[in-house]
């Protein structure tokens, strides 16, 4: 189903987290070299200060809050939130752990991410698109923009 206008901001974030597990996917193949996994962690690092710990707080501030009600299965926004939760704590892992465990750690951060982006795309938006009307859509979408600007450096933005 093609994305709603409101939702697509977060959807270009959430292609930026795939594309992470993806490179964390393959440059994890086989042996895993220290420098390859030394750089996936910084990148990882990045990205989620520039734009996924703003994204985690636009989701939790405006769009869970806005939907949850709106949807039916309201639960999934109670994973998603506890989802959010372990995903926090795999990037402050990452932060913390040394280089003998590193290779696992970005592992299990790569499986969470990914499964859970999947997760709001498949489920979360969908439902969204399905259960709120237009004119909510669209101001939850002005919302969403808005914040997004003021927390997260997003590789959209200067293209605008």
């Amino acid at each position: 189903m093609r994305r709603h206008p409101a939702l697509v901001p977060l959807s270009r974030q959430h292609h930026d987290g795939l594309a992470l597990g993806v490179f964390i996917e393959r440059g994890l193949r086989g042996e895993a070299d220290p420098a390859v996994a030394e750089r996936l962690r910084r990148q990882a690092l990045d990205l989620w200060e520039l734009v996924l710990r703003g994204h985690f707080e636009v989701e939790e501030t405006i769009l869970f809050p806005a939907v949850r009600d709106a949807i039916p299965g309201p639960q999934v926004v109670d994973e998603l939130v506890r989802e959010h939760a372990e995903i926090r704590t795999d990037f402050a892992a990452l932060e913390r752990t040394g280089n003998k465990h590193l290779p696992e750690r970005l592992r299990t951060l790569r499986e969470r991410l990914v499964r859970h982006i999947r997760t709001e795309e498949r489920v979360l938006f969908e439902s969204v698109q399905a259960s709120v009307d237009e004119d909510e859509l669209a101001d939850l979408g002005r919302r969403i923009s808005e914040t997004l600007a003021s927390v997260c450096v997003t590789m959209g933005s200067a293209a605008g």
